[in-house]
């Protein structure tokens, strides 16, 4: 009787042990359990703090904005002037009023090297690029639509600055490619010496986007609404098209256009560079609206009998990202290479 309830107790603690053995185990996890020459970026979430990875990135990125000045010009319509027409003309020989404007945009850009006198740096073109005319064109029941130019709005000047947390200084444009939305921007340090100290080239090997999969993992950094941002997503699409695109669902709103995108494959003992943030999804709609030129200003109400036009209104969906992936922008780089040989640095254009 003795030896059985000595078994049954024995039985007991085996039982205990291996209940407290297997409930220990499940929460002894290793970050380096993950194998090293897994070519994809991780789908979970970090185990450890990375914050100080974070504030390292962050030093690299700076605030960016462009303002362009416009001069717009009302073209008589009884003209009937074309867009061709409009090339070569001079606005006020056709004008019948003129008035000026202001157009902005904030970005963020990516310092990638830096020499004694200059700096230089990655952002998206639509951040910094103001096209030299704009034309609005007449609309009406007897007119083709796009056809003749009701306005010409023609740009006089244009200022370019780069903020950092103590000052600020212009920049100029290097190059741009418009359709892969990438530009590189230079600072002349030797006009804006106190920059320098603020402007440190982001120190991060650029990975491959192609290695991204649904649910990787991304931090997206820079500065909407110009504030100092840093957001996590995952990946919705991975390899939306054969360069390496793809979708995220990190948060993206005005000025972050230009940040840096990371993900880890090493379950975030280190990160690679693998996209740039470029583009919120846009919903639009259009309304109907009178013609301004046939409303009395001086009138508070009145019956209006003119032509009715749509306007179209962009609504941005803040919760998606679209990215540049890092095999665009290698290639824009490589047509740069002069420009970065002398800051003596490169970019690897493939796995080797």
């Amino acid at each position: 009787m003795n030896i059985l309830k000595s078994i049954k107790s024995i039985g007991v603690l085996i039982s205990c042990f291996l209940v407290i053995a297997g409930c220990t185990q499940t929460y002894q996890i290793s970050i380096d359990e993950l194998p090293v020459t897994d070519p994809y970026y991780t789908t979970g979430y970090p185990i450890a703090d990375i914050s100080g990875q974070i504030e390292e990135v962050q030093k690299s990125l700076i605030r960016i904005s462009s303002t362009a000045r416009y001069r717009v010009y009302l073209v008589d319509e009884q003209l009937r002037v074309t867009s061709s027409q409009a090339d070569t003309l001079n606005p006020a020989e056709v004008a019948v009023s003129q008035t000026a404007i202001e157009e902005s945009t904030a970005g963020t850009a990516i310092v990638i090297g830096k020499t004694g006198n200059r700096a230089i740096m990655l952002t998206c073109a639509h951040t910094v690029e103001f096209p030299d005319r704009v034309y609005s064109y007449w609309s009406g029941e007897n007119i083709e639509p796009n056809t003749y130019i009701r306005t010409i709005a023609v740009k006089q000047s244009q200022v370019n600055m780069a903020l950092t947390d103590n000052t600020l200084a212009m920049y100029n444009l290097v190059d741009e490619d418009r359709v892969n939305d990438l530009a590189l921007i230079s600072i002349d340090l030797n006009n804006f010496t106190e920059v320098g100290d603020d402007l440190v080239p982001i120190d991060l090997n650029m990975g491959y986007s192609e290695n991204l999969k649904s649910g990787s993992v991304v931090y997206v950094m820079g500065y909407p609404r110009g504030y100092q941002t840093v957001t996590r997503g995952i990946v919705t699409l991975a390899n939306r098209d054969n360069r390496g695109g793809f979708l995220t669902d990190a948060l993206f709103n005005r000025g972050i256009s230009g940040g840096v995108i990371l993900a880890s494959k090493d379950n975030f003992r280190s990160f690679d560079w693998i996209g740039m943030a470029n583009a919120g999804v846009a919903n639009r709609s259009y309304f109907l609206v009178p013609d301004t030129d046939q409303i009395d200003q001086d009138l508070p109400y009145q019956q209006y009998t003119g032509a009715i036009m749509a306007s179209e209104i962009s609504t941005l969906n803040y919760g998606l990202t679209h990215s540049i992936p890092t095999q665009t922008i290698r290639e824009f780089l490589d047509q740069n290479r002069r420009v970065l040989r002398n800051l003596g640095r490169s970019y690897q254009l493939s796995n080797d």
